[in-house]
């Protein structure tokens, strides 16, 4: 049964209110209380800054600096408020899109162990195959100085991203449709979709764009079998440590990383083999955890 019994009483709050004008308008909340707050935000930047305007733009899209991480990290919050105000349109609340709370904690710490070995084991077996000499971005005193400040912006980060993908819209799509087409795949589509990037190499934006798919359905059928965010949420916090915080390319979210990559986003021939690393990574995890949080066989 894919539907598991765990899932269903996931997806039980959001059974009371399933009309489709109820969705329809929570996809339409969530987008305003997103997106409206950063504009406001550039546009405050425009009247008191307006010489420097284009520069903080720039800044935040490169985010190269540990200050415009922090800044760009930060307005996730608004995502997350975004998943809570859809979600109040079917009058349910923050709880109820992330399940049973002591469940979610435990299955967040197992996602962070998994990682914390899958990553580095399967890093280093790579670097065999793909040569990849990284350079020191900030010295190691002054990373681990700034990690608890980044640290928490970056789970408001993935939470944001999970509390809307996973659960927000996960959960009131499988309320109104029993295809797994729609409820499973189709958010984590549309999460694959948010990371197109239109300034790099089109492969290469293809397969970005794969491969956050491909972790996009490893975190719904987590969430799918525990019938709660805390695994995805794990994963996903993990994830994105290592390459945000660890290794990251220069120029690409990179403010807060240990070390840059050799290569930048020109050098499509290295970062398609990279690309397909990521996703055996996905897979080595979401395996592991998918043995270890449910006794059913995959």
């Amino acid at each position: 049964m894919f539907r598991t019994q765990a899932f269903e009483a996931f997806v039980a709050p959001a059974k009371d209110y399933p009309q489709i004008w109820r969705l329809l308008l929570g996809v339409l909340v969530s987008a305003l209380v997103y997106i409206v707050p950063i504009l406001l935000i550039f546009v405050l930047a425009g009247i008191f800054l307006p010489e420097r305007v284009f520069e903080f733009q720039m800044a935040l899209t490169e985010a190269s600096t540990p200050s415009a991480m922090f800044i760009l990290l930060s307005t996730f919050f608004f995502m997350g408020l975004a998943a809570v105000a859809a979600a109040g349109i079917h009058r349910r609340g923050l709880a109820s899109l992330i399940g049973p709370f002591r469940p979610a904690c435990r299955n967040f710490s197992r996602a962070i162990i998994v990682c914390a070995l899958v990553y580095p084991a399967i890093g280093w077996l790579s670097s065999f195959a793909i040569p990849d000499e990284p350079t020191q971005n900030m010295a190691f005193n002054r990373w681990l100085s700034l990690l608890p400040y980044a640290l928490p912006l970056l789970l408001i980060q993935v939470g944001a991203e999970e509390l809307l993908f996973r659960g927000y819209l996960m959960q009131a799509l499988a309320a109104r449709f029993r295809s797994a087409l729609i409820w499973f795949i189709l958010p984590a589509i549309l999460f694959g979709a948010m990371h197109y990037n239109p300034e790099i190499d089109p492969i290469l934006a293809v397969a970005t764009i794969g491969a956050t798919t491909v972790f996009g359905v490893a975190a719904a059928d987590l969430t799918r079998v525990t019938g709660n965010l805390g695994a995805a949420i794990g994963f996903h916090l993990a994830n994105n440590f290592f390459a945000l915080f660890v290794v990251a390319i220069a120029g690409e979210l990179s403010g807060l990383a240990l070390y840059h990559s050799a290569y930048t986003l020109d050098d499509v021939d290295a970062l398609l083999p990279l690309t397909g690393v990521s996703i055996i990574i996905i897979a080595v995890v979401w395996w592991w955890l998918r043995r270890w949080l449910t006794p059913d066989p995959v």
